[in-house]
């Protein structure tokens, strides 16, 4: 139905100070009209037991949270040239959106929601829920909020961007341009997210992902499309990936020792930062019958073997990336309720020599377990000329 704008934000404004709020968005732009951020979310919250509103302001790229007292006046936020208004009460949800002919178009419908009072210091997003990257990907919804079905995912792609931004904080490529390939990038939630999350820091970001199916590469080309950037995906084996210049190499759970393919192609085209968060892991099971002693125990229960080999195969693949002059660190990138896939190993290329320690641990091990790691085999010539092992 239409009312008269000023009747709307009255209303708006009747039912954010009700005690059944729950809360706010604000988002879209008016007609002529400049607004400071793309969007608002307003909710309340219990600070040392004194209600106060928190509002967090989105530009696209980052988020901005402050708390103000209980007497706030919301009536000129509503005013501020914002063309969709949401307020959402434990009952219902009072809409209105206003046309290019400033009328307010207001819809009502029920709803059940729960009043959350919690003071959650959200931790600042690397990009906002709200950006255009996971629109085109289907993530979020018309207001720009991530679908529910969506979180885990977006959590996820979060903290992969934080890693990579603490990686170049400590590691300047010092160049312009920098060239991204993702190996392995399904369809493309991480490849497309660090392309939009870089192009602050360089002037020219290249992208390219790869994955073996078809569907994926033209889903892909369609949301390049959408967000009209320069993106090239190829349908192919990580292992048959085409030899290019890259600066940053990431694989997201790549399948077993996808992931050493993508590790040994980010070596062999020299990559400058590699970030592979392994997957399912399944080559050294089959080597490993029983363990060294005093370590049998720990084959004995199938479980227990499993992951016990797991780390086993992550802590080579970081030690050979090390023999072959990368600094190397394997971090925890997401909570496990979120993924049980959680470690990522970072490789930053630094070019320093490996010790004789660093040698003599990588030998013994395989020597003790009576493994030979497919990452090895597929690095054997780098290894004998870089480390001599």
């Amino acid at each position: 139905m239409k009312i008269e704008l000023g009747i709307a934000v009255a209303q708006l404004d009747q039912r954010i100070k009700s005690e059944h709020f729950v809360r706010a968005v604000l988002s879209g732009r008016r007609r002529n009209m400049q607004t400071e951020y793309e969007r608002i979310d307003i909710k309340p919250v219990l600070i040392k037991e004194e209600l106060k509103w928190q509002i967090i302001s989105s530009d696209g790229k980052k988020d901005i949270t402050k708390n103000v007292e209980i007497d706030f006046n919301f009536t000129q936020l509503f005013s501020s040239g914002y063309a969709n208004l949401v307020v959402d009460t434990q009952t219902e949800s009072y809409q209105v959106r206003i046309s290019k002919k400033d009328e307010a178009l207001v819809s009502v419908s029920k709803v059940n929601l729960s009043r959350d009072l919690s003071h959650d210091r959200q931790k600042q997003r690397m990009l906002a829920e709200s950006n255009q990257v996971f629109k085109a990907l289907d993530m979020s919804d018309l207001l720009g909020r991530i679908k529910p079905s969506k979180m885990d995912k977006y959590k996820q792609v979060d903290e992969f961007l934080r890693l990579i931004s603490q990686t170049l904080d400590t590691q300047d490529l010092k160049q312009d341009q920098v060239s991204v390939v993702d190996l392995g990038c399904g369809h493309a939630y991480l490849t497309f997210a660090v392309g939009e999350f870089l192009k602050d820091k360089y002037k020219k970001v290249s992208i390219l992902g790869v994955d073996e199916r078809d569907e994926s590469k033209e889903h892909n080309e369609k949301v390049a499309l959408k967000l009209k950037v320069e993106a090239k995906f190829i349908a192919a084996k990580i292992s048959d990936t085409p030899n290019q210049v890259v600066d940053i190499a990431i694989a997201l759970h790549a399948c077993d020792t996808a992931t050493d393919d993508a590790i040994y192609w980010a070596v062999k085209n020299n990559a400058q930062v590699i970030m592979a968060a392994p997957c399912c892991m399944h080559e050294l099971q089959t080597q490993i019958k029983e363990a060294p002693e005093p370590w049998a125990l720990l084959t004995k229960n199938g479980l227990v073997k499993e992951r016990l080999v797991d780390l086993i195969t992550d802590s080579l693949r970081a030690q050979i990336l090390k023999l072959l002059g990368y600094r190397v660190d394997i971090v925890e990138f997401i909570g496990g309720e979120h993924t049980a896939r959680n470690i990522l190993i970072r490789a930053v290329k630094t070019n320093q020599s490996s010790s004789d320690i660093d040698k003599d641990r990588y030998q013994q091990l395989l020597s003790q377990w009576q493994i030979k790691p497919y990452l090895a085999k597929l690095l054997a010539a780098e290894l004998k000329a870089s480390a001599g092992v």
